[in-house]
């Protein structure tokens, strides 16, 4: 299961993540990261406070929002990251290629 909170602070939509982002629930998050109210933000922080688990669907999801975010010259960041969802994004390069935060705070000020 996934849950998805989306907040937006000083223009930056920051998409809080509660659950599993696998292949049963990367659709979810599509579907929510395209929603039409926030698909014009370009400024996104993921926060993975809550995240238990991210598998290769789940990192094709945010791969797949974070070209879109680009294509609008924004960026997409992470946050909050526990040692599981951490290890994945450091094995995986993702870690690197998107940027990892302690909190909230110095994700939205690594892409503002």
């Amino acid at each position: 299961m996934l849950n998805i909170e989306n907040t937006i602070e000083n223009d930056v939509l920051i998409l809080k993540l509660d659950g599993r982002l696998d292949g049963m629930t990367s659709g979810i998050f599509s579907d929510k990261a395209n929603d039409p109210s926030i698909i014009d933000i370009s400024l996104i922080v993921v926060d993975c406070s809550a995240l238990s688990y991210i598998s290769s669907e789940g990192l094709r999801a945010l791969l797949i929002l974070a070209k879109r975010v680009k294509s609008l010259n924004g960026a997409l960041t992470l946050c909050s990251l526990n040692s599981s969802v951490n290890e994945v994004m450091a094995i995986s390069g993702f870690g690197t290629l998107l940027g990892v935060h302690a909190d909230i705070q110095q994700a939205i000020n690594a892409i503002s």
